[in-house]
């Protein structure tokens, strides 16, 4: 600790430490973090402390702490304290920023069936903090713990369905995430001999189980017997001009077959 050198009112000359201000728990936090500010002035007893933020006096009094409670960006800026006719500390830097919030990512992201492997990512948008330690909830509960962002699930079953969610806290500091928004992790049947008990109805509607109907096979072959028909109509044109041609070109051989016929019968009469 520095030392500035004062003259008294009968000349005498005393030394007085530089008040130094620490910051607790540290001094880059979070919107909402508690923030302490203590002044470490210990050769100024009964004198007044004064606090100041960015050249303003903002607190006067003998107290030698000044707390910041649910912080604002706008909180940031520099903090020293002095000792009322003596001298001023030395300056810290209090850097806030907004919270992040953690983002919850789920791989595969589509159907999930009952043996696959999940992957669930937890995302946080950069900050200054260079490691997280990353937590994992299912249904309000937590379950895990690590400094790796992803958490997987091996051979997936109805045990592991439910709500997660994560967020992040930083390791060997103070400073934590929002926690993410959940994610329901659900299991998809793979056939429908398979699917979950309920009504099923006709094909693409739900049954009380969630799970999607599928269709028997007296509507199947509706849908075949409709798929013809519709092909047999949108041909029918064509095939009925097929037939009349057809029909054209046998009548046509079978005249030139009689007239032939009858040539012939006609030589045999002259001849004879």
């Amino acid at each position: 600790m520095t030392e500035d050198r004062i003259l008294t009112q009968d000349h005498r000359e005393i030394f007085t430490a530089k008040p130094r201000v620490s910051v607790k728990p540290q001094s880059s936090v979070f919107t909402g973090d508690t923030v302490t500010l203590s002044c470490d002035a210990r050769r100024s007893t009964g004198r007044r402390i004064i606090w100041y933020k960015d050249s303003k006096i903002i607190k006067t009094g003998d107290e030698t702490s000044y707390t910041l409670r649910d912080v604002r960006v706008s909180d940031g800026g520099e903090y020293w304290c002095g000792v009322e006719n003596l001298t001023q500390g030395h300056r810290v830097t209090l850097t806030v920023r907004e919270r992040p919030k953690a983002v919850l990512r789920v791989h595969p992201d589509g159907r999930v069936f009952r043996g696959q492997t999940v992957t669930l990512t937890c995302d946080i948008q950069e900050t200054d903090v260079t490691r997280w330690t990353y937590t994992w909830n299912k249904d309000n509960s937590e379950i895990h713990d690590s400094q790796s962002q992803k958490y997987r699930i091996s051979s997936v079953s109805e045990s592991h369905t439910g709500h997660y969610s994560c967020r992040g806290r930083e390791t060997g500091g103070s400073r934590h995430t929002h926690t993410s928004d959940e994610v329901t992790l659900t299991l998809s049947e793979t056939s429908g001999s398979s699917r979950s008990p309920g009504k099923t109805g006709p094909s693409g509607t739900t049954g009380p189980s969630g799970t999607a109907g599928t269709a028997g096979p007296s509507v199947s072959a509706q849908i075949s017997g409709l798929k013809i028909f519709s092909f047999l109509l949108a041909a029918c044109p064509y095939l009925i001009a097929t037939v009349v041609l057809l029909y054209k070109c046998y009548r046509a051989r079978v005249s030139s077959a009689e007239d032939q016929s009858q040539f012939a019968v006609t030589e045999e009469e002259t001849s004879v």
